[in-house]
């Protein structure tokens, strides 16, 4: 009886971890959320760094630079201990680590035009491994929110590195390809916002947060489109990280309560 007693006790055991570990995912929107915060910190660290070496807000600058590496090898650790549970994230995160410490090798040197433009195509290569990072996550998670983070969070990112190409482009380091990397960021900044408008289930709070970021973009890009107005140069680098801290608000309201 005893014994009969005993493996009942066991199975219901078992069946109850089971059922909790199938309740509670590898990746959680946290995660999610975390691993497209590099890419963001991708290119707020090159932004940072082209703007120390045209001396715009430089106290502002290097805060930021540094604050940036800081994050983002906080966020690269977490990515990291998270390849236990998700195997198929490692590639990714080992690509993403190698980048990483060849953008960091780059910004260490004071900035000149040719190490800034450097540190961009370094950034970019950052950025892709972030990216390859979040779609593996994604993959992972297996749900809509986990989506939905990922695309919402691609707006903070893309407020970077529309500001990172237009320093570079108004500091003459090779402006034909930054002013095309200027536009096509501003223009996938647009579209991104106009998805996320259209996504289901949108709450008031996240309609409020759309049209205040909505704002702050038109008067972005009407400065973005100033041709030689060096003097932008401050608005522009302002105006970046008030579109950061709203679509980083905007990403938080995607998660859902629970993950907050």
């Amino acid at each position: 009886m005893m014994r009969k007693l005993f493996v009942l006790l066991w199975a219901l055991a078992t069946f109850a971890a089971a059922h909790a570990q199938a309740q509670s995912p590898a990746v959680s929107p946290g995660d999610i959320n975390a691993a497209g915060e590099l890419r963001m910190l991708s290119q707020r660290l090159a932004k940072s760094y082209v703007q120390l070496g045209l001396e715009v807000l430089p106290a502002a600058a290097l805060d930021q630079l540094q604050d940036s590496i800081l994050r983002f090898e906080l966020g690269l650790e977490r990515m990291q201990a998270l390849t236990v549970a998700v195997p198929s994230a490692g590639p990714a995160v080992g690509r993403l680590r190698s980048d990483w410490s060849a953008l960091r090798t780059v910004v260490a040197e004071p900035a000149d035009r040719t190490r800034a433009l450097l540190a961009s195509q370094h950034s970019l290569a950052v950025l892709d491994g972030a990216e390859r990072l979040v779609a593996a996550l994604a993959d992972a998670a297996g749900g809509g929110d986990a989506r939905r983070i990922g695309e919402v969070g691609r707006l903070r990112m893309l407020s970077q590195r529309v500001v990172k190409a237009y320093m570079l482009y108004s500091w003459g380091a090779d402006t034909a390809a930054s002013h095309r990397e200027m536009e096509a960021a501003a223009d996938e900044f647009g579209r991104g916002l106009a998805a996320v408008a259209a996504l289901p289930g949108t709450t008031a709070d996240v309609r409020a947060e759309l049209a205040e970021i909505s704002l702050q973009w038109e008067w972005l890009r009407t400065a973005l489109s100033v041709e030689g107005a060096g003097s932008y140069r401050l608005v522009v680098a302002e105006a970046a990280e008030s579109i950061l801290a709203a679509t980083d608000r905007l990403v938080r309201l995607h998660e859902p309560p629970q993950s907050r």
